[in-house]
């Protein structure tokens, strides 16, 4: 279970962006897999909500920073692993965005603030379990 706890689950989406653009397993060279429509579903209002591959995308990656969220609340050797090995995915993200083709749009980026948004979240909510922890520690010490 503690190899569960360290790995970053938006490291799984990073994966499934990086094989879906780098092989053109799906789409064309004139539209990307992102780009494909998923579905065209008719709304109440005459409009067609067309859902496109991006976008099952960017929201199976919300709900993994869901979970991610929730992850960075617990303490422990594993959650500080996690944290660090979140920072490296971000990197990587970032790195992707700006080098390298077929990366450098508005759903990659998205992710990508997802990727900011898990690691600062995992710093910030561990940082202030510690503070709390050493609060209580002095108080029951003392």
């Amino acid at each position: 279970m503690g190899m569960y706890q360290m790995f970053p689950l938006l490291a799984i989406s990073l994966i499934v962006y990086a094989v879906l653009t780098l092989t053109g397993a799906v789409g064309s060279a004139d539209v990307p897999w992102y780009d494909v429509i998923f579905i065209e579903l008719p709304m109440v209002s005459g409009d067609t909500w067309e859902v496109t591959w991006g976008d099952v995308f960017l929201v199976a990656s919300i709900g993994l920073l869901f979970v991610e969220l929730l992850r960075s609340t617990k303490t422990g050797s594993e959650s500080i692993m996690n944290h660090a090995l979140s920072v490296v995915v971000f990197v990587i993200a970032l790195l992707l965005f700006i080098i390298v083709q077929g990366f450098g749009n508005s759903v990659f980026f998205l992710f990508m603030s997802m990727t900011f948004l898990d690691f600062m979240a995992g710093f910030i909510v561990t940082t202030v379990t510690a503070r709390r922890d050493l609060a209580v520690g002095g108080v029951a010490g003392g």
